[in-house]
């Protein structure tokens, strides 16, 4: 975490210099991101940056649990499940918001899948931050649908839980794309009810709570070209 130092910044000052941050780790990895290119740019010296944060990894695991804590806030902006909703509403909710993140953050959200799935430059303390966030969220609600018997009692949590996760951290840019979004889109009120938007939700979530496996008594018509 930054120094005491850190937060004592005006806040201008301290907030060109995560904004400067937050670039340089979203453009390269994490080995290759330089803390010289951070200060030069924000104008500040070595010895100031090593008096805010104690080294790079520092610096790194902040932007990764701001980034964290950014995709959380995402579910507050969008419509909630209703109180009578079921697992799936849940997941569904928690999918939408990885899109909503990606869309309003990219550059915190190229750093937490650098972080989570295609670098994992620190794996125990990824593992630390997963466990305290997506992972358990998704464990808790495995566990729960098991008990509401929502979920089938012979599914391991744990290896569900995995499977969620790694689908949620890249769900986002490929809704995105799939459905070509912008901005714009996300800010329109009625987005989230649209036609488009529900029926991807819902072949997901049917992938999710049905499988793939053909029914023995299922018509099966080819899709027409």
């Amino acid at each position: 975490m930054p120094k005491e130092t850190f937060f004592n910044l005006p806040e201008k000052k301290r907030e060109k210099i995560l904004d400067i941050s937050i670039t340089e780790f979203s453009k390269n990895p994490y080995d290759v991101a330089s803390i010289s290119n951070i200060v030069r740019i924000s104008g500040i010296s070595k010895g100031s940056f090593y008096n805010y944060f104690n080294n790079k990894k520092d610096l790194y695991r902040y932007l990764v649990e701001l980034g964290t804590e950014e995709k959380l806030n995402c579910l507050k902006e969008l419509p909630a499940p209703k109180p009578d909703a079921q697992l799936f509403d849940y997941i569904k909710w928690q999918f939408l918001s990885s899109a909503y993140f990606e869309i309003n953050n990219p550059r915190l959200a190229r750093i937490a899948f650098r972080a989570f799935i295609e670098e994992i430059p620190f794996p125990k303390m990824t593992e630390e931050l997963q466990r305290r966030g997506t992972t358990q969220f998704f464990k808790q609600l495995i566990s729960q649908g098991i008990l509401h018997g929502e979920v089938a009692p012979g599914i391991d949590p744990d290896m569900a839980s995995f499977v969620l996760e790694s689908l949620f951290y890249q769900f986002g840019k490929y809704f995105i794309q799939r459905l070509g979004l912008t901005e714009a889109d996300f800010k329109n009120d009625h987005f989230y009810d649209s036609e488009k938007v529900q029926q991807l939700l819902d072949n997901l979530m049917e992938i999710l709570e049905f499988g793939m496996k053909r029914a023995p008594n299922q018509e099966f018509n080819f899709p027409s070209t």
